[in-house]
């Protein structure tokens, strides 16, 4: 018992001599570089389930990982490009591919993928007012080269005498 209470203690102890890894990174930083990790932070999804940015996550362990791999890398002198490729170059262990893309919370618009389904929309919507302008245009003209039917006269008489019989 006196064994345990003395190992209880001594955590106790030496538990804020080591501290939290997070908060240790986090003092080391300028304010430049804190404002540099929460834009990291606001930019890159928690791979836990891809419901957010790792900054308005909720704290678990891929999250902190994440957070504490932001600030060595910018206490390191990283670029933005390199920690982002650092991110999208890192391995999904559920597909065992890189996450690439997906793990941006706002991909980049330069790159092909977007620019291409950008101009997409663009191309349809004008394809699509054309084709209705087109539509409208022709519903509204009469056609002139079509005639009314001709009637057949003679049926048409014997309908309206077997009518006037049915009358009288």
């Amino acid at each position: 018992m006196k064994n345990l209470i003395t190992t209880i203690i001594l955590i106790l102890i030496t538990l804020p001599l080591f501290g939290d890894e997070l908060s240790n990174l986090e003092k080391k930083l300028t304010d430049d570089q804190r404002k540099q990790a929460v834009y990291f932070e606001k930019n890159i999804m928690a791979v836990c389930c891809f419901g957010g940015p790792v900054h308005s996550h909720g704290q678990n362990q891929y999250t902190e990982a994440a957070k504490i791999d932001i600030r060595k890398m910018i206490l390191a002198g990283r670029t933005e490009s390199q920690i982002l490729d650092y991110f999208r170059n890192q391995i999904d262990p559920r597909t065992g591919q890189p996450y690439g893309n997906r793990i941006l919370a706002a991909p980049k618009s330069d790159e092909m993928v977007g620019q291409v389904s950008y101009w997409m929309v663009v191309a349809f919507s004008i394809v699509g007012l054309a084709l209705l302008w087109i539509m409208i245009k022709r519903l509204r003209k009469p056609n002139s080269n079509s005639t009314p039917k001709a009637t057949n006269i003679p049926i048409d008489s014997r309908v309206e005498d077997e009518l006037k019989a049915l009358e009288d």
